[in-house]
């Protein structure tokens, strides 16, 4: 009786300890991937909505073209920042989308706004990719989810928004 109250707490002892290390390295996966996405750097932005013009220019042959959107109202003026590979590269309010190329290969997409979300996506030459922004209330600002989002869903979202026009702002 004695053994197999031993056996146990020894199996039980196991257990946890695994799960803490697990969870320690799933700690330290993420850390990593934060700062692969969203860098070391902090920038903010002035941004404006552009409703006259309402660019969708096509992939180049040698680059992948991304669109970046944030097609809901929630938390309208609040700004939603995106990152690639520790660059920030612009931000959108309710209902904008901006869009830039990327060098194929594996890219690390960062989102912020109170919070921040990652993602790691393989991209290709002369292909378009959309993402959206998704945004819950948080405690103070919106909170944001980035997602990839089909061609057709993607392409639906880009003709109901407008133009992210942005800046950064001076210290």
């Amino acid at each position: 009786m004695l053994k197999l109250k031993i056996s146990a707490l020894s199996a039980m002892l196991v257990v946890f300890f695994s799960t803490q290390a697990f969870g320690q390295d799933s700690k330290d996966a993420k850390k990593e991937l934060r700062l692969k996405a969203c860098g070391t750097t902090e920038v903010n932005y002035k941004a404006s909505t552009d409703k006259v013009n309402h660019p969708t220019p096509e992939a180049p042959t040698d680059k992948a073209l991304i669109y970046v959107m944030r097609p809901t109202m929630i938390g309208y003026k609040i700004n939603s920042k995106l990152a690639v590979d520790g660059e920030w590269k612009g931000v959108n309010r309710g209902k904008t989308y901006f869009f830039f190329t990327l060098e194929p290969g594996e890219h690390y997409f960062c989102s912020e706004s109170e919070n921040q979300d990652y993602l790691k996506l393989f991209v290709e030459a002369g292909k378009t990719y959309y993402l959206q922004q998704q945004v819950e209330m948080g405690l103070m600002k919106a909170r944001t989810n980035l997602v990839v989002m089909t061609e057709e869903n993607g392409k639906k979202k880009l003709a109901d928004v407008n133009l992210s026009v942005f800046e950064l702002k001076s210290k």
